[in-house]
């Protein structure tokens, strides 16, 4: 495998991090990826990073109250002691997609994704998650928005998780156990 596919295949969604700050030229390599994704439109995506402790702890906790009340399922896990959905990592990435353009979700994702695998190759663990979202459902939402700087017209639909990993980003399943989509060939 050449060292792109291997990059790809070798991620992993870590749920447990350092206290350690990821370098600035380090971070920003990761962020010049997410904004080299394709994009139907220019200047339809937004970035807000995330890195004082303090906000990232705010934001677990205010994500925890509003998705206790999506489900039991939800209320169950968020209630179990120490949970925190950001899992200390020392960095939040929220992407905001402008609304009034073409498939804003789509473009955010492949910033997201860019970002993953970026992040991988530099020895950055990371994680996809849409728990820090949770902090726009309820009542607080615009607030939340200029907390983050994200401009009016703009929807947070994703986030994403940085860190140093207590587990390297190469540790997991093995590929046959990850992959569980069916493909069908036509």
């Amino acid at each position: 495998m050449n060292e792109t596919i291997n990059t790809i295949i070798s991620r992993r969604s870590i749920r447990a991090y350092k206290p350690d700050s990821i370098p600035q030229a380090v971070l920003s390599t990761i962020l010049d990826a997410g904004q080299a994704a394709p994009y139907a439109m220019p200047d339809t995506r937004h970035f807000s990073v995330i890195q004082d402790k303090e906000l990232i702890a705010e934001i677990s906790k205010v994500a925890k109250l509003e998705g206790m009340k999506i489900s039991e399922y939800h209320k169950e896990l968020f209630s179990t002691p120490g949970f925190d959905g950001t899992y200390g990592a020392s960095v939040v990435v929220v992407l905001s997609g402008k609304e009034d353009s073409v498939q804003y979700e789509a473009v955010c994702a492949a910033s997201l994704q860019n970002m993953l695998i970026a992040a991988q190759s530099l020895g950055i663990s990371s994680c996809w998650a849409y728990f820090p979202i949770f902090v726009f459902h309820g009542a607080d939402a615009d607030e939340w928005s200029d907390k983050l700087q994200i401009p009016v017209g703009f929807k947070p639909c994703a986030a994403v998780l940085f860190g140093y990993g207590v587990d390297s980003p190469d540790n997991g399943s093995e590929q046959g156990e990850r992959y569980k989509n069916t493909i069908s060939y036509i």
